[in-house]
């Protein structure tokens, strides 16, 4: 299994796809950050108000602040609101007369009240790179970030359909896993037919 944190060269001569001499199957692009540019702002739209305002207003934290906080700790422990608002609600960091937390709520709110016209479609060298690959490789989409947001995201920047229903992978499908766990990387090869791990690239935009 190898992990790109930049773009390698992938060599689809002779109808196959290799890099640095090795054949490769499977192509897995997380989204955020690596299929748009962090400098967009729009993660920093996600990540901050955005989802503070979700948790005052579904499950009662007494401010943005509090919010902040509890979100900010356990986003640093695994990487996934989605994870990490349920890990947080057990650990007892609701308040106390909070429903249950569901990550379709999440997934809602961020696919409907976000603002998605921060993110700009993809370049059209990327989107003809990924139709150039051979028949012979599986595009692969894997986020930490819920499912219905996640693919609000890709019809945004116009890559949607190179993936479709079957070969996206989001935060509920691997729960209660999450990218980087080891659990959550089984899921989706099993998914996908269990390509072998040798077989794989991870395209990521950090190394956590």
């Amino acid at each position: 299994f190898f992990l790109m944190a930049s773009t390698p060269r992938i060599n689809t001569d002779n109808g196959g796809a290799t890099i640095s001499g090795k054949a490769i199957t499977t192509l897995i692009f997380d989204v955020d950050d690596t299929l748009y540019d962090v400098g967009s702002g729009f993660t920093a739209h996600r990540n901050g108000g955005a989802v503070q305002q979700f948790m005052v207003d579904r499950y009662g934290f007494p401010s943005l602040e509090a919010a902040k906080q509890v979100r900010d700790e356990y986003f640093a422990k695994y990487h996934a609101t989605g994870k990490a608002l349920l890990v947080a609600q057990e650990d007892g960091r609701f308040p106390p007369d909070a429903p249950k937390y569901v990550v379709s709520d999440l997934s809602d709110y961020w696919a409907e009240k976000l603002d998605y016209g921060i993110l700009t479609t993809v370049s059209n060298d990327l989107r003809q790179s990924f139709e150039c690959l051979p028949n012979t490789v599986t595009l692969v989409a894997f986020s930490n970030g819920p499912r219905k947001y996640v693919k609000r995201v890709l019809e945004t920047l116009g890559l949607f359909d190179l993936f479709g229903e079957d070969r996206l992978f989001a935060v509920d499908d691997v729960l209660p896993h999450c990218k980087p766990e080891k659990e959550a990387f089984e899921k989706v090869l099993a998914a996908i037919g269990n390509p072998s791990p040798e077989s794989c690239v991870m395209f990521e935009d950090s190394m956590k």
